[in-house]
């Protein structure tokens, strides 16, 4: 794969715009626009993927229409595969059987719609009699031992009443269901572009309406409250996938709004022939011909500027909901949906541990995460996205430092780099997912493997059953990073404790004890008791563990932990002053040269101590010229060295 030359990563491939289904909430059956559009052969497939491999895609969603109507789906499948693309495939599932030898082994998500267990329904929504043959492929695929399996349950008024029983059957079969509430979309690929550098697709009529009726019909209308609630109850069940982010994005979607869209930006759209849709295949009015690559096609001035004013800007996209072009930049703009994002993601991954739920407990729960959500939406809510696609959240000089919507204080500019030398939010250093993750990542699966071995401990399994529980007490204490965040009761610092150090016990010795050492440090559990079951010297995650502790804990609660993290660390725990950037023997520029590093230098980590004095004191304007830069010049490869060493110059602490 090619090292990420441009923003994109992600490529949604409409394989063919051919379908077998009659949904009633889609229109690719029904619209003019969809008919008669050449299909790639087996080597434009190859050639199509090759070029978005070169562009930096590393993620391609193959959809349609329906996929399996295309006879080189095959070829596209493996073909990406082998470019050591993830791939996820959408079907129907009425003509997939006879190929899923050949393509289920190659994908790394298979989608297989299932809106209903009734064939009656079945029929009304989706226009088709072919409900057996969707079940038959789900229990034939897991009866083989199929796990790369996702059911995807549209939830509209029509099948809302049937939720439960749809997850209860993805439970029996042990593949998970994505509840996706309806929503209205296809604004009708009604507007006609004046000549200009696009193929024109001009529309005299529109699902058998004038194109100028169709510009005067009624508003998109949102899901129902009841709807949103019901899907939202659905969180902690078992094999059941719900993202908080989608049901936020519904419940506040407005006209008035501009929506964040990953449309050709985040996102290539790419049609049957290899054309670049435009702005995206559900508000497709015009196209990119694919004869330049992919590399020069992303740069047309035509796809720039419906990028930067069409997209999210329609009347139409301001009632979208298609959360595959939305969820996307969600993780590239650190705002509320987010936040929420990371909380469903953490949720999935959690649930496997904490078995099934009584309905007490579940109830006791929602009841719970309800007020955190609350509670996370009111302090998340001033955050405010980059002024640009690149910069994950705005940002503003002060003084010395800069001031963003994370931090009460102004930050460090080594904090702001560091944060940006990854794409996306997931690395921020202020937001709950970077500890967080710590309980799906190291401390569940040490406990999990305990359970196994009949010689260890056997309270591992008893401790799994709280982790939601202590899911949200780790919320709870990481919102008061914020600003506007308060810090929680003694109680939930309690109950965290309380279960650290149960679980201290069971993995005393073990490697997975310093990632709990440094979820413990974060609780009331006094550090005389952490460290004797662990020590959180050494693990990736302890810098960034102690620059929040100086955010959170008390002076005297950090003296207290000082003596559990590497000495180099205890200036920054104790308050004492903390030195500039620590000099780094650079590789890349004369020892003696004191001219101020590019960007790209800095990135490359040569001239970096330079570079960081530089931009201390430099203007608002000055600061988003050098990140934008600095951005543009990332590589996934370094960004995690580049990010530790100016958290180690920040605390004072030096290369490691």
């Amino acid at each position: 794969m090619a090292t990420a030359p441009t923003r994109f990563r992600h490529a949604r491939l409409y394989l063919t715009f051919r379908c077998n289904s009659r949904c009633g909430y889609c229109n690719v059956w029904q619209d003019p626009v969809f008919d008669g559009h050449r299909e790639l052969t087996a080597d434009g497939l190859r050639r199509c993927l090759d070029e978005l491999a070169d562009l930096g895609v590393t993620y391609l969603d193959i959809t349609g229409g329906e996929p399996s109507l295309h006879r080189e789906l095959v070829t596209a499948v493996r073909h990406a595969r082998d470019l050591g693309m993830t791939v996820e495939l959408t079907t129907n599932a009425i003509r997939f059987a006879p190929l899923a030898t050949e393509i289920v082994p190659y994908v790394d998500t298979l989608n297989i719609s299932l809106d209903t267990l009734s064939a009656e329904r079945y029929h009304r929504i989706r226009g088709t009699d072919t409900l057996d043959r969707t079940v038959a492929l789900v229990e034939d695929l897991r009866a083989e031992g199929a796990d790369n399996l996702k059911l995807i349950c549209v939830v509209t008024d029509r099948n809302a009443d049937e939720v439960e029983d749809v997850v209860a059957y993805a439970q029996r079969h042990r593949v998970t269901v994505y509840l996706a509430p309806m929503f209205s979309y296809f604004a009708a690929q009604s507007e006609v572009r004046p000549a200009g550098s696009v193929r024109m697709l001009k529309l005299a009529a529109v699902n058998g309406r004038s194109a100028a009726a169709t510009a005067t019909e009624a508003p998109a209308r949102a899901p129902s409250t009841v709807l949103l609630r019901r899907v939202a109850e659905q969180r902690y069940a078992p094999y059941t996938m719900v993202n908080l982010a989608f049901l936020h994005h519904l419940r506040t979607l407005s006209p008035a709004s501009v929506t964040a869209c990953g449309a050709n930006s985040r996102i290539l759209t790419v049609g049957p022939d290899g054309r670049v849709m435009l702005p995206c295949y559900h508000e497709w009015d015009a196209s990119l011909p694919w004869e330049r690559p992919y590399r020069e096609l992303v740069r047309d001035p035509e796809l720039v500027r419906v990028r930067d004013e069409e997209v999210g800007h329609r009347p139409a996209c301001r009632t979208c909901a298609v959360f595959p072009y939305l969820g996307l930049p969600m993780s590239h703009r650190l705002t509320t949906p987010f936040l929420l994002q990371a909380f469903s993601r953490e949720v999935d991954r959690l649930k496997p541990y904490a078995a099934a739920l009584t309905p007490e407990r579940r109830a006791a729960l929602l009841e719970r995460s309800d007020a955190l959500l609350a509670e996370l939406e009111r302090v998340s809510a001033p955050l405010r996205a980059g002024e640009h696609l690149d910069v994950l959240y705005h940002f503003e000089a002060a003084g010395t430092g800069v001031r963003t919507g994370l931090a009460r204080e102004p930050v460090r500019v080594e904090e702001l780099l560091a944060d940006h030398a990854y794409d996306d939010c997931w690395q921020v250093q202020r937001t709950p997912h970077r500890v967080v993750r710590l309980l799906y990542s190291e401390i569940l699966p040490a406990l999990a493997a305990l359970a196994g071995d009949r010689r260890g401990p056997a309270r591992g399994p008893a401790l799994a059953l709280d982790v939601l529980d202590v899911h949200l007490d780790c919320w709870r204490v990481l919102l008061a990073l914020l600003p506007g965040g308060e810090a929680p009761d003694l109680t939930v610092r309690r109950r965290l404790a309380d279960w650290c150090a149960r679980a201290g016990q069971v993995l005393v010795g073990r490697p997975a004890a310093s990632a709990l050492a440094l979820l413990a440090s974060l609780s009331a559990l006094p550090a005389a008791e952490i460290a004797s079951w662990g020590s959180p010297r050494g693990h990736a995650e302890e810098p960034l563990v102690v620059k929040l502790l100086c955010s959170l804990a008390g002076p005297e609660r950090r003296a207290e932990l000082a003596p559990l993290f590497a000495p180099e660390f205890t200036p920054a725990l104790t308050g004492e002053p903390v030195a500039g950037l620590v000099p780094v023997p650079d590789a890349g520029l004369p020892a003696a040269s004191e001219r101020v590093p590019m960007p790209e230098e800095a990135r490359a980590g040569h001239g970096l101590e330079r570079f960081v004095a530089a931009l201390r004191g430099a203007d608002t304007g000055a600061l988003r010229t050098a990140l934008r830069r600095w951005t543009a010049a990332a590589d996934p490869v370094t960004a995690p060295d580049i990010a530790r060493r100016l958290l180690l110059a920040e605390l004072g602490a030096g290369p490691r």
